[in-house]
Parts: C-alpha cells; sequence; structure tokens
C-alpha cells in the first residue's frame, strides 16, 4: 500500500468517470492508497473537465466523492500559499521541457507537494512526470497506475 500519494486530474477523472477506458486500472490503484493529497489546483482543473465532459450533476458528484474522502481523512486538500515558490522553482527548471511547453504549474505545485508531504508517489497518467525528478531525493516519481 502506497501510504501518502499526490493525486493528478487525469487520474482522478479517470478514477471518477467510469466511461473512460482506463478506469478499471484507476480503480485497482486507487485501492492501494493509504492517504491522497489533491491540490486546489487539481480540483479546480477536475470540476472544470467534468462539467465541460460531461455535466454540472457528474462534477458535483465527483465533489462530493472528494469530499466525503476528507470528512474521512482518506483525502487532505491541503494550503497551497506556502508551496507557490517551490513549484516556481520547479517550473523554472523544467521551461525547456517537452519541446519547450515546460510543465504547468498544476504539475509542478503536485511535486512541490511531493516534496512536502515527503512522498515519491503520484497518481496519474501523465508520463512527463518521469522526466520530472522529487525534490525528496528519491530518483524518480513512481506513477499510479503504471508501476503498480
Amino acid at each position: 500500500m502506497s501510504s501518502v500519494v499526490i493525486a493528478d486530474t487525469n487520474a482522478l477523472y479517470r478514477l471518477l468517470v467510469s466511461s473512460t477506458d482506463d478506469s478499471a486500472i484507476h480503480r485497482k490503484a486507487f485501492s492501494t492508497v493509504g492517504h491522497m493529497v489533491i491540490s486546489p489546483m487539481v480540483l479546480a482543473e477536475l470540476d472544470y473537465l467534468v462539467t465541460t465532459k460531461i455535466s454540472a450533476q457528474a462534477a458535483y458528484n465527483a465533489l462530493d466523492f472528494l469530499a466525503k474522502g476528507t470528512e474521512r481523512r482518506k483525502f487532505s486538500i491541503p494550503d497551497i500559499a506556502p508551496h507557490v515558490r517551490t513549484a516556481m522553482t520547479v517550473l523554472e527548471g523544467y521551461r525547456d521541457a517537452d519541446g519547450g511547453k515546460g510543465i504547468g504549474m498544476t504539475d509542478a505545485m503536485n511535486v512541490a507537494l511531493a516534496a512536502a508531504y515527503r512522498t515519491e508517489v503520484m497518481f496519474t497518467s501523465d508520463r512527463h512526470f518521469r522526466m520530472v525528478r522529487p525534490l525528496t531525493g528519491h530518483g524518480a516519481f513512481r506513477l499510479l497506475p503504471d508501476d503498480l
């Protein structure tokens, strides 16, 4: 079981939307998670994605699932203000990555939160996290569900 895991938008979407082709593997990966940390930035992206691709009701249901998880202390949604400068440093370090597109602020914040929570485990389908090095001293991020 992975004790602390940082959640990324795409994996939460695949977990919560059963019509995706790989929702079953994301549910299996999710079952191995002890505690999931969800950035408010991820929460906003997820809301937008579910609302625009499915419906406002589906987005509400996703939020309800996440709210229940925080009430049970399975999830936490931390204040990110203390981590903005760290995320900016990550952005700067990967400015030229991915053919000059770099990485986005949400992903950089996930890297900063992983450092704050001393974990190298990400619940994500974004394989670009393979090129990003954890700030914890770990050699690489472990990506769920790929690295189950």
